[in-house]
């Protein structure tokens, strides 16, 4: 309904050792940011899920956020945009849950984005 496309990259022997609903929430939450990333009149609306080795990492070519949100974006109820988060169904718990079954999983969770550019989040799993 968001006219994104998702496109992914997965390794064809890679066996993760991780809580499969756990990290089905935690894949659910990411590229549902990421397809609401996308403003109206965006061209090329794609998601991208790479699973690759012990990383997974999903990306966008969204809005991207600004540098001085990046620090919060993990705290519950955070949102960088709370007018178009309401809109697109968001309360801000999405990435919270994300950081909290990373931790649970002992993984490495980090965040880049530019603004207008997009954004990638990368799991590393030890």
């Amino acid at each position: 309904d968001r006219n994104v496309q998702l496109i992914t990259n997965c390794g064809k022997n890679d066996l993760l050792h991780v809580n499969p609903d756990l990290m089905q929430s935690l894949l659910i939450n990411l590229v549902d940011n990421a397809a609401k990333s996308y403003d109206a009149g965006m061209e090329n609306r794609e998601v991208y899920l790479t699973a690759l080795d012990s990383t997974i990492e999903v990306s966008d070519n969204g809005r991207g956020i600004p540098k001085e949100a990046l620090s919060r974006i993990f705290e519950p109820f955070y949102m960088v945009d709370r007018s178009r988060s309401k809109k697109k169904g968001g309360c801000g718990l999405g990435l919270a849950l994300v950081k909290q079954i990373a931790n649970a999983h002992n993984a490495k969770l980090t965040v880049e984005s530019a603004l207008d550019r997009g954004t990638t989040v990368r799991l590393t799993l030890p």
